[in-house]
């Protein structure tokens, strides 16, 4: 396959590749998008996005997919430093250019989501284009794209019932629990921006009694901007006072094995403990919810409960999505003529700075000296397209020609009738072999070395 530029999506997905194999590539996303852009001249920048069910890999890259796909794996690698090998065996979906930008939009409206219309990922969207910015790894291309899939995000959220209806992952894993909520004492392990997200969400149903627990020693910073308490003794003093645990560390290690869970059980009296395992990677051991009086709620069970979604609101937006999609593509397809652009700007810069070096210095230009100056300039300008008019005559392009005037400088031409010297139009193709402008009439000797003019 030959080489491609432009926009390439590596990714993992939940419902394609199965949540277990979603949780082996993102062990190694961290530094991902920086190893990517450091690795060679192929990848221009790079996005990671990694949530609770996909990793997607977004590259302004150019060559061909299979080196491109090397070099993705390559970075995985290089993230594993030998501690799952097992990833390799992971087929990453592969996506390139306008298929990127539907998927994405898609994404961003809660559209590919586990529970579809859900706001979250609209948010890890954002802070994965942020993280990249950080990282000096997001291009022009990666950042317009991603914006533009938020904004659409965002009319999708105002103008359908969507994301009224669609609740997140965190939202489907506490109402599984049918709790009094205002009345609970939660402990949350982990301190990431999911933890936010649980803070939430326990908030707004109520809750009130909210205490963190960390291990890394960043309770104290996490309690203190999101208003919850925190814990530094003991885990499973902490355990054993809780009334329904979240976690959502995703270390890749499990926080609660069955031997610290059973100790803890031990030593609450009967009491029974709902625990909430939000983490990717897994924070509690599988056997811990077989525990007497343990309820674990874990992502694949929560994927089994999401809600359907409304066909109507869906199908709204979707034409939403597609809305955005044509728009962006529309703004892209605008910005290829921008080093054209530039150039042409560049090249009559150019020639105004050598008729500004020309004038007389030291005093005010006369009327006479700045309409010669001008006069000459508009001799510059033209004459490329004169000659260009005439070979275009010649070689029987006359269409074409008049087609790209057109679309220059609006000249609308009549070839039946050759314009006097000055006025717009369409120049004869004899007269361009005068020593003078058929245009401005100014000798073209002019547009050589002269001279600067003494100031008199």
């Amino acid at each position: 396959m030959g080489a491609t530029v432009g926009l390439h999506l590596y990714s993992v997905h939940h419902e394609e590749h199965g949540l277990s194999q979603v949780e082996r590539v993102a062990q190694a996303t961290s530094g991902l998008a920086r190893r990517l852009v450091e690795a060679g001249g192929a990848v221009d920048g790079a996005v990671v996005v990694s949530t609770c069910n996909r990793v997607e890999i977004y590259l302004d890259a150019e060559g061909d997919l299979a080196t491109l796909g090397a070099l993705v794996r390559a970075a995985i690698a290089a993230g594993h430093e030998g501690r799952d090998p097992g990833w390799a065996e992971v087929p990453l979906r592969v996506r390139t250019h306008t298929e990127v930008l539907w998927h994405l939009f898609g994404v961003g409206a809660g559209l590919d989501s586990m529970v579809v219309g859900e706001r979250q990922i609209a948010g890890q969207l954002r802070r994965a284009l942020k993280q990249a910015q950080a990282e000096h790894t997001a291009t022009y291309l990666l950042t317009e794209s991603i914006e533009q899939a938020l904004r659409t995000s965002r009319r999708v959220a105002h103008l359908t019932d969507l994301a009224a209806t669609g609740r997140s992952v965190v939202s489907v894993g506490l109402d599984m629990l049918q709790r009094d909520w205002a009345h609970d004492r939660v402990l949350l392990l982990g301190t990431g921006a999911y933890a936010g997200a649980v803070v939430a969400a326990l908030e707004a149903r109520g809750c009130r009694h909210i205490a963190v627990h960390s291990r890394s020693g960043r309770a104290e910073l996490f309690a203190s901007t999101h208003a919850v308490t925190p814990l530094s003794g003991p885990l499973e003093d902490a355990l054993a006072q809780a009334d329904v645990v979240v976690t959502c560390r995703g270390t890749g290690v499990p926080t609660l094995t069955t031997t610290l869970m059973t100790g803890v059980m031990a030593t609450r009296g009967g009491r029974e403990l709902p625990i909430v395992d939000l983490a990717l990677s897994r924070d509690v051991e599988q056997h811990v919810g077989l525990l007497a009086g343990v309820t674990l709620v874990d992502l694949p069970l929560v994927q089994r409960h999401v809600p359907d979604a409304s066909a109507r609101e869906v199908g709204r937006a979707q034409e939403l999505v597609a809305s955005g999609v044509n728009d962006l593509i529309v703004k892209l397809k605008g910005r290829q003529m921008d080093p054209a652009v530039v150039a042409l700007r560049d090249t009559i810069a150019g020639m105004v700075e050598d008729e500004v070096d020309r004038l007389p210095q030291g005093r005010p230009v006369t009327a006479d000296e700045a309409a010669h100056a001008l006069r000459r300039l508009a001799a510059r300008l033209v004459h490329v397209p004169s000659v260009r008019a005439r070979q275009a005559a010649v070689e029987g392009r006359q269409a074409v020609y008049l087609s790209a005037l057109n679309e220059l400088y609006g000249i609308q031409a009549d070839l039946g009738r050759v314009p006097a010297a000055g006025h717009a139009g369409v120049i004869s193709p004899d007269g361009l072999d005068d020593e003078r402008c058929p245009v401005t009439g100014f000798d073209l000797t002019d547009l050589g070395d002269v001279r600067r003019r003494e100031a008199m």
